[in-house]
């Protein structure tokens, strides 16, 4: 039974065939945790090993999982790139405000809003750009089922036209 005794042992078919091996639990460890965890870190986990050079068939992903953790890691660069050129143009605007004598928080506060309405108009740009291929992937995949589908409705036709023409050769003879 389940640990409240009240459901079936979900482990019964393989006590059954002799392949249970029961083992001691260790306090203060959550199975579920361990297992949360994995599937957390996973598109992590797929990510540095597609940086690495490992192939989606090699990680057992699908073609639009590849390509969705792809252009991921793509936006997470620009991200970081945008980060480190905002620190530096943070820092260029310190100097030039203390070399100017001009008040350093009215030129952060500046700085902020300048930086702040750049970064809204690119990330709606990306955001654009990510719904864009997105629906490109879609398109083609839909492409391509339905090429598939039209083919074997039209090997379909020819199978049954061929049957007629077996039958119109016997009646000749």
């Amino acid at each position: 039974a389940d640990a409240s005794g009240a459901g079936k042992d979900v482990y019964e078919f393989v006590k059954a065939i002799g392949k249970f091996k029961e083992t001691k639990r260790t306090e203060g460890i959550s199975t579920s945790d361990l297992i949360m965890r994995m599937l957390k870190d996973y598109n992590q986990y797929v990510m540095r090993n597609l940086a690495r050079g490992y192939t989606r068939k090699d990680l057992g992903v699908s073609y639009v999982k590849e390509k969705r953790l792809r252009v991921n890691m793509g936006i997470n660069k620009l991200r970081e790139k945008v980060k480190e050129h905002q620190e530096r143009v943070g820092e260029k605007l310190s100097t030039v405000a203390k070399t100017a004598g001009i008040l350093h928080d009215a030129w952060v506060d500046n700085a902020d809003r300048w930086v702040v309405g750049f970064l809204e108009k690119f990330e709606e740009g990306c955001h654009i750009m990510g719904t864009a291929i997105r629906d490109r992937i879609q398109e083609g995949i839909k492409r391509q089922q339905s090429r598939g589908l039209s083919l074997l409705q039209y090997d379909e036709d020819d199978d049954s036209g061929n049957d007629n023409d077996d039958e119109e050769d016997e009646e000749e003879e």
